[in-house]
C-alpha cells in the first residue's frame, strides 16, 4: 500500500539531483565556523507528513533525513526549537533564537520573512493539488474555487500564499493532511489543496474512491529549500555544500524510505476492498468452499455416527431380547434330555441343543462386540489367580484338543507367585476365545498356553501348529466379521467376532496383542496386559469364582442405579422394582439435581425421564456427555424413561447420547434384562418376594395427581399449551404405571392437542375429570410387579 502511495507521489514530483557528490570541501573559514558554532537551532513543522514531522518527540520525515545526513557530514548538530510556529517564526529570527528554516517553501514566504533568510539550493521539487469529492469539476486554476471553502495546511506558508492571490477563496485552515481530506469528505470544506507529497498518500490509503484528485496547480510549484538567516553566510555556504554531495542514489533511496516508513493511519475498508478486491474474493470463495466441505463433512460425519449408533443399538437390544428366549429354549431341552427317550429323537434333541447353544454363543459375542462399540463396558479391576484361571480354561477346552487328537500344554511359569491386579470375567474372556480359536484351527501338533509377569505387565502366548495364514489374512484378522478366507469360514464355521472382541477388550485394559503367523506353519498371538501385584500370594484362599460358562454376570457389587424422575407414582413403582432387583438407587427429580449427582458421584446406570420440570432429559444426557468427553471419563449407560414412543423420541434419545429407550409402563423383567444387557451384572428377583412401593400411601399419589390435572387445567385456561402438554405427558406416564389406561389414552390425546398449539373446546378435558373419578373411587392400588 505504502509502495503504491509513493508511486502515485513519483509521478508528481522531481526530486533535485544536485551535480556533486564528492565529500565537503570546506574552507578554512568554515571550518573554523563549525569549530566555534558546533549547535543550529532550526524550527520545524510538527505536522507535515512526510516533508517533516515530529513523532514521540523524534524528528522525522525527508527534511529530517537531509539534516541528519548534513550533520554527519559536516559536524554540526541541530536543535529542534520548539513552539517556532509559521506565526512567531518572524519574531525568533529576528531575535536570532532561530537560524535554520530546514523545509522552506521559497516561492510561498512572505516578505518578512524573505528579507531574514537566505535560501540554499532546492533539494525537493513537487506540485500543489487539488481533491474534491467524486462529482467535482477538474481544477487546474484555484480561481475556479473563488466562492468556495477550501481546505489547507493553516498556519503556514501555503495558508498565507493562497490568501494573498486568490481572496475570493474561503480558507478552512487544517492542523494536518488527513484533516484537510477529512473535512472534504464531511462537506465542511469544497476542496483541498496542498503538496502533493503530503495529501496523496492519505489520499490513496484512506480516501480512495471517496475522494478524486481534481487537477494540479501548475502556478504553485513547491520548491523545498532551506531558509538560512542572513546574517549567517557561512553556514549558508556550509548548507549548500551539504545539499551539492548527496549523489542521486542517495538522495532517491531517503525519499522512498520515508514514502515507506511514515505512518499515515490504518486504510479504510473501502481502501482495502478496493485494493484487494481479487484476494479478498478468492479468499471469501475458498473460506465458503472449505465450510461448505466442512460442512458437508460434519453432516455425513454424524450421520454416519448416528448410523453406526442405532446399528450397535439394535444389535445390542436384539441379542438380548433373543438371548432371553434361546435360554428358555436350552433349559426345556436340558429337562427334555434327561427324560427317557428313543434314541432318535434323543439324537435329534441333541442337534438342536448344539445349535441353540452355537446360536447362544453367536448372541454373546454380537452383545459383546456392541457393548464395546458403544463404549459401555466397564471393567472391574480386583485381585485374581491369573494361573488358575489358566487351568480352568484349558482343562475345559482339552476335551475338544482330545478329541481332535492334538495337546493342549498350559506352561506354568513360577515369576507368577501372587494374584495379579485385573478383571478376571475379561481376562478369562481373552483367553478361553484366543485358546478356543487355536484348537479350533489345530488339527495336528498341539496349542501352547504360557503365562509370564514381566516389568508390571502380565504376557500371555497362545502358540499353535495350525493351518497360520499369510500376510493379507493377517492385516483384516481383527476386523469384525472376518475370517482368513471363505475356504476357512466354509470348513471351519465361525462369526469373525472372537479375535475382534480379544482385540477391544485388551486395548480396553490399555495392553497389546500381537500375531506371528505364516501360512501352513502356525500361529502364535501375544498378548500384553499391565498389571500391578496384590499382595495376597497365588492360590491362597481365593474368592469365589465365577465358572467360565456364566463369564457374561459378575456379582462383584451391588449395581448403583440413578433414578432421574419427577413423578410420584413413577418414583415409587421404580424403586420398588430397583429394590426387588437388589439396586442401590438414588433420586433425582429434575435434571439439575441429576447433573449435579452424577458429578458427585460414579453410577452404573441411569434411569432418565425425558420430561422434567427444569430442563428435558435430552439436555441432561447431551450435558453428562459433554461433561465425559472433557473430562475423559467412561460413558455410563443412560436409558430414558418415558411413555412416548414415536420416532422422533427415539431419534432424539440417541441423539442426546442415551443408550436406549423404556417405555412406561415398565414391566420389572423388562427393566431386569435391560440392566443386566448394560451392566453384566446378574439380577434375580427373589422367589418369594415381590416388589412393594414402600412409603408411598396410594392417597399421596393420587393427591399428586389431581395436583397435576388442575394444573393442566390451569394452564389450558391461561393459553400456556406448552404447560398444559407437560401436565398431560405426567399424567400419562403415572397413569400408565398405575394401570389407569383409560386415563392414560385421554391424557395422551390432550398431550397430542397441546403438542400442536391447540388449547380445544375442553371436551376432552372435562371426559378426563370424570374418568379420573371414577378410577379414584374404585380404589387406586400401586403394584410395581408389572
Amino acid at each position: 500500500m505504502k509502495r503504491k502511495a509513493a508511486a502515485c507521489v513519483a509521478a508528481f514530483c522531481v526530486w533535485h539531483l544536485p551535480a556533486g557528490g564528492a565529500a565537503l570541501d570546506l574552507t578554512r573559514q568554515e571550518q573554523d565556523w563549525i569549530a566555534e558554532h558546533p549547535v543550529v537551532r532550526i524550527a520545524v513543522d510538527p505536522d507535515w507528513k512526510p516533508i517533516e514531522y515530529v513523532e514521540n518527540g523524534q524528528y522525522k520525515g525527508i527534511t529530517a533525513e537531509y539534516i541528519k545526513q548534513i550533520a554527519q557530514r559536516t559536524g554540526l548538530r541541530f536543535e529542534i526549537v520548539h513552539d517556532a510556529g509559521w506565526g512567531t517564526v518572524t519574531q525568533r529570527l529576528q531575535r536570532k533564537e532561530v537560524d535554520v528554516l530546514p523545509a522552506a517553501l521559497q516561492a510561498f514566504t512572505t516578505p518578512a520573512v524573505a528579507g531574514l533568510v537566505n535560501f540554499t539550493h532546492n533539494y525537493f521539487v513537487g506540485i500543489t493539488v487539488v481533491v474534491t469529492r467524486e462529482q467535482g469539476t477538474a481544477i487546474y486554476d484555484l480561481s475556479k474555487l473563488n466562492g468556495h471553502t477550501v481546505s489547507l495546511k493553516g498556519g503556514g506558508a501555503y495558508q498565507d500564499r493562497i490568501r494573498a492571490l486568490y481572496p475570493g477563496i474561503t480558507i478552512l485552515p487544517s492542523r494536518t493532511p488527513d484533516e484537510e481530506l477529512m473535512a472534504v469528505v464531511e462537506g465542511r470544506a469544497d476542496a483541498a489543496v496542498g503538496s502533493a507529497a503530503a495529501l496523496l498518500p492519505y489520499l490513496k490509503r484512506k480516501y480512495d474512491g471517496v475522494l478524486h484528485e481534481a487537477g494540479v496547480i501548475g502556478s504553485l510549484p513547491m520548491e523545498l529549500a532551506m531558509g538560512v538567516r542572513s546574517d549567517l553566510p557561512v553556514l549558508h555556504g556550509i548548507l549548500n555544500k551539504a545539499l551539492d554531495s548527496f549523489t542521486a542514489k542517495e538522495t532517491d533511496q531517503m525519499v522512498e524510505y520515508w514514502f515507506e516508513k511514515a505512518d499515515y493511519g490504518k486504510p479504510s475498508l473501502l481502501v482495502l476492498l478496493r485494493y484487494y478486491a481479487s484476494q479478498l474474493a478468492l479468499t471469501a470463495l475458498s473460506l465458503l468452499l472449505i465450510a461448505g466441505f466442512a460442512l458437508h463433512a460434519r453432516r455425513e460425519r454424524r450421520r454416519g455416527v448416528q448410523s453406526e449408533k442405532e446399528k450397535t443399538m439394535f444389535l445390542a437390544v436384539l441379542s438380548h431380547e433373543i438371548r432371553s428366549p434361546m435360554n428358555a429354549i436350552l433349559a426345556s431341552m436340558e429337562l427334555l434330555q434327561r427324560s427317557q427317550l428313543p434314541s432318535e429323537p434323543k439324537h435329534l434333541l441333541q442337534v438342536a441343543s448344539n445349535g441353540a447353544e452355537h446360536l447362544l454363543r453367536l448372541l454373546d459375542d454380537v452383545l459383546d462386540i456392541s457393548k464395546l462399540e458403544a463404549g459401555r463396558l466397564q471393567l472391574d479391576i480386583a485381585p485374581m489367580d491369573i494361573m488358575e484361571l489358566s487351568r480352568t480354561v484349558t482343562d475345559l477346552l482339552g476335551f475338544k484338543a482330545q478329541e481332535k487328537g492334538i495337546t493342549l500344554t498350559l506352561q506354568e511359569n513360577g515369576s507368577i507367585t501372587r494374584r495379579l491386579m485385573l478383571d478376571r470375567l475379561r481376562v478369562g474372556q481373552v483367553l478361553h476365545n484366543l485358546v478356543a480359536n487355536a484348537v479350533k484351527f489345530t488339527s495336528q501338533g498341539g496349542v501352547t498356553v504360557s503365562l509370564r509377569y514381566e516389568a508390571g505387565a502380565l504376557w500371555v502366548s497362545i502358540a499353535d501348529t495350525g493351518i497360520g495364514m499369510d500376510m493379507t489374512a493377517r492385516q483384516r484378522l481383527f476386523e469384525p466379521y472376518s475370517q482368513a478366507s471363505a475356504a476357512t469360514a466354509r470348513k471351519f464355521g465361525g462369526t469373525g467376532l472372537g479375535l475382534p472382541i480379544c482385540r477391544q477388550l485388551v486395548e480396553l485394559m490399555k495392553g497389546t496383542i500381537e500375531i506371528d503367523s505364516e501360512l501352513g506353519k502356525g500361529t502364535t498371538i501375544t498378548v500384553q496386559l499391565p498389571c500391578a501385584l496384590h499382595s495376597s500370594l497365588a492360590g491362597e484362599a481365593p474368592p469365589a469364582i465365577t465358572p467360565l460358562q456364566d463369564l457374561r454376570f459378575s456379582h462383584a457389587h451391588v449395581l448403583q442405579v440413578l433414578l432421574v424422575e419427577d413423578t410420584l407414582a413413577n418414583q415409587a413403582v421404580l424403586k420398588a422394582q430397583l429394590d426387588a432387583l437388589g439396586c442401590g438407587h438414588t433420586l433425582a427429580v429434575d435434571g439439575k439435581q441429576a447433573l449435579r449427582a452424577l458429578a458427585q458421584a460414579r453410577y452404573d446406570i441411569v434411569l432418565l425421564d425425558c420430561d422434567l420440570p427444569d430442563i428435558t432429559g435430552y439436555e441432561v444426557a447431551r450435558r453428562w456427555r459433554e461433561e465425559e468427553v472433557a473430562q475423559g471419563k467412561t460413558p455410563t449407560p443412560i436409558l430414558a424413561l418415558s411413555a412416548s414412543t414415536d420416532t422422533g423420541h427415539t431419534a432424539a434419545c440417541f441423539e442426546a447420547g442415551m443408550d436406549g429407550v423404556l417405555k412406561k409402563p415398565i414391566k420389572l423383567g423388562k427393566l431386569r434384562d435391560a440392566l443386566q444387557l448394560w451392566s453384566d451384572v446378574s439380577l434375580v428377583q427373589a422367589a418369594d418376594e415381590a416388589p412393594v412401593a414402600d412409603g408411598v400411601s396410594p392417597a399421596i399419589i393420587v393427591q399428586a395427581l389431581e395436583e397435576d390435572l388442575h394444573a393442566l387445567g390451569v394452564a389450558r385456561q391461561a393459553g400456556d399449551t406448552d404447560a398444559a402438554a407437560h401436565y398431560a405427558h405426567r399424567l400419562v406416564g403415572a397413569c400408565e404405571v398405575l394401570g389407569a389406561s383409560q386415563v392414560a389414552t385421554l391424557a395422551r390425546s390432550l398431550e397430542a392437542q397441546f403438542r400442536q398449539g391447540e388449547v380445544g373446546n375442553g371436551q376432552t378435558l372435562d371426559a378426563l375429570r370424570v374418568q379420573f373419578s371414577r378410577w379414584v373411587s374404585a380404589g387406586v392400588s400401586i403394584n410395581p410387579d408389572k
